[in-house]
């Protein structure tokens, strides 16, 4: 990505006033909450979101097996004047296909499931890619995105549901999508013509689908098996893949500037059919917690979520001809020019990035309520929170 310069001042960040009452995005971002005392870090942090139009956003490092530093700038909510701070859940989005893969494999490891048997053993309904019916589909496929299941956005956008979760239960919903004559079924728009195991499409579906075999081995709701998996061993309290029952005051509004208007709009919280796959809302400070699992090969503290030979599997590259850097759910690349493993994330409203270094186990989780432009203010905070972890 082209480097990202973040400069001070605040004409070069929006130009134009806001028609009629609404608060211009100028005068939002000109008077951020921060640190009473900010360090130089929160000064570049703080820069960098006006620069780049976020009105949120939490952070967090990892290193030597604890959380070393935090930060939390801007606002939650705008029209409520909620400022962010290191409780505000944020929408994970993609970040949240790591903890449904942790939630996957622990039902590998306790042998309810196998990564290489075809899913049709256990789903309630026939799974085949329509241009390859002899060829099974795995959840190594599903977690490595070589399933060949195809996200049909037309479809998924014009069902997502605003400020609410998705009406059915998730195996209607993906029996619906998936199964000939099911109400979202294409068999060209559902599918890539490709063999599952032949080639690699990032599929948000086929994570979903992944839930979904555990959900229905186990005959326990994925959000339960996350919650007791996941969320309750590791202290990650409120965290949740749906809205209902969630405490609403803790979540930041996903925005969207918009341009015409020199404002921000905020965009509600959405649900969709394939929620595993990206709807999951935590904190930094939780995440930072899972991450730290996830680099201690399955333990945090005394509480261990994972055996070590199943995150070695998550980390370890699968299928390196067709899917070179990607583990289950996780991959490998160089991000702000150094080798991280982890995951990023982007939804309307929302961009996430959780990441450590293999080599010493420094890492670091941000999430923000807004999408910075051409993705550079993410890329120079990451290459920053490494540096400064650095001088730790």
């Amino acid at each position: 990505m082209r480097p990202f310069v973040v400069t001070i001042g605040l004409c070069c960040l929006l130009g134009g006033a806001c028609p009629g009452k609404e608060k211009s995005a100028t005068s939002i971002l000109a008077d951020l909450p921060g640190p009473e005392t900010p360090s130089e870090l929160d000064r570049f942090i703080m820069d960098g979101m006006r620069e780049a139009r976020v009105p949120g956003l939490a952070a967090a490092i990892v290193k030597g097996g604890r959380v070393s530093w935090s930060g939390a700038y801007g606002w939650a909510n705008i029209s409520e004047k909620r400022p962010v701070t290191k409780d505000t859940f944020f929408q994970l989005a993609s970040v949240s296909k790591t903890v449904t893969a942790c939630v996957v494999m622990q039902q590998v490891e306790r042998g309810n499931l196998a990564l290489d048997a075809d899913i049709n053993e256990v789903l309630p309904f026939a799974l085949r890619n329509p241009a390859h019916p002899d060829v099974p589909i795995t959840l190594r496929h599903l977690l490595t995105h070589t399933s060949g299941v195809r996200d049909n956005w037309d479809l998924l956008e014009d069902t997502w549901v605003k400020d609410g979760d998705f009406p059915m239960p998730l195996g209607k919903s993906l029996s619906a999508y998936l199964e000939p004559g099911g109400e979202y079924y294409s068999e060209g728009k559902n599918f890539y013509g490709w063999a599952a195991g032949s080639r690699s499409k990032y599929s948000n579906v086929g994570v979903a689908l992944a839930a979904l075999v555990a959900e229905v081995k186990s005959k326990t709701p994925f959000e339960e098996l996350a919650r007791i998996g996941v969320f309750g061993p590791l202290g990650m309290k409120g965290s949740a893949f749906l809205l209902e029952g969630m405490d609403k005051s803790r979540l930041a509004m996903p925005y969207a500037f918009k341009k015409k208007s020199g404002a921000f709009k905020a965009l509600g919280h959405h649900g969709y059919l394939d929620f595993p796959s990206g709807l999951m809302r935590s904190s930094a400070a939780q995440m930072a917690r899972f991450l730290l699992a996830f680099i201690g090969d399955g333990k945090f503290g005394e509480v261990r979520i994972l055996k070590d030979d199943s995150v070695a599997a998550m980390r370890r590259v699968s299928m390196p001809k067709v899917a070179p850097g990607q583990g289950l759910a996780w991959y490998t690349e160089r991000v702000a020019g150094t080798r991280l493993m982890g995951h990023d994330g982007s939804d309307p409203g929302v961009s996430t990035m959780m990441y450590y270094r293999p080599g010493d186990g420094t890492g670091f989780v941000f999430l923000m309520n807004a999408e910075p432009r051409g993705g550079r203010f993410e890329e120079v905070l990451a290459r920053r929170l490494l540096e400064f972890a650095q001088g730790q």
